[in-house]
């Protein structure tokens, strides 16, 4: 659970650089950093979610259940409703930016990757 944690960290740390960033270089400042913001939350709980089910379907492999594969398969399609939830809220209810919440989300996958790369456990 210590390098998911991390994992997450590096995604939060990417997200937060990248919010900075638009703040510093957009006129519509914090109409911007907000979707920026938002997008990065939906990719943080898509990767707390997929988190979650990983840890399950370990402790199932552990404990001689050969059924661990379907936790798996239940997180891929849970992150990907809990995705396409809050974008929809982004979008329709609160009236956030499309780009610049898809700027946030690819701001979160990139420090999901490197958190990866960086990660060995």
């Amino acid at each position: 659970m210590k390098a998911e944690l991390k994992i997450v960290a590096y995604q939060l740390v990417l997200i937060l650089i990248t919010a900075s960033v638009v703040y510093g270089f957009y006129p519509e400042k914090l109409v911007a950093v907000k979707a920026v913001l938002f997008g990065g939350v939906i990719s943080l709980l898509a990767s707390i979610v997929m988190v979650c089910r990983l840890s399950q379907a370990t402790a199932r492999m552990l404990k001689g259940n050969q059924r661990g594969s379907l936790y798996i398969y239940l997180g891929v399609i849970e992150r990907l409703l809990v995705a396409i939830a809050l974008f929809s809220l982004g979008f329709l209810w609160l009236k956030l930016s499309p780009a610049y919440m898809v700027v946030g989300l690819v701001a979160g996958q990139i420090g999901f990757m490197i958190g990866g790369f960086r990660v060995k456990d």
